[in-house]
């Protein structure tokens, strides 16, 4: 490894992640045509967001305001696109509506 890291936290980062490249989630995100992807998608995408932005905050040393600075602009674009898409119902909700559906039947 010829770059070294700058902290321990960041030494850490390396090692779980290799390819760690500082913003690279937030633009290969934000290169994306969010559009054309499905909700489910977008969840993920969201899921790597926060998990970057928290790699982030813990690991690399940044504070609150980088983080948000960095990640809060993709986070915005991925939720505004979620939010023009109907509802994805999770696990509790399905099991809920099946039983619903048993019991009329």
């Amino acid at each position: 490894m010829t770059d070294t890291a700058h902290t321990p936290g960041q030494a850490l980062l390396r090692l779980l992640d290799p390819d760690y490249v500082a913003g690279a989630v937030v633009r290969e995100i934000l290169a994306q045509d969010l559009t054309r992807l499905h909700a489910r998608q977008l969840l993920a995408q969201l899921r790597r967001l926060r998990a970057a932005q928290s790699n982030q905050l813990y690991y690399a040393g940044a504070s609150a305001a980088e983080a948000l600075q960095e990640f809060g602009p993709a986070i915005t674009a991925v939720k505004t696109e979620l939010a023009k898409r109907p509802h994805l119902p999770n696990k509790a909700e399905t099991r809920a509506r099946r039983q619903a559906a048993a019991k009329r039947r």
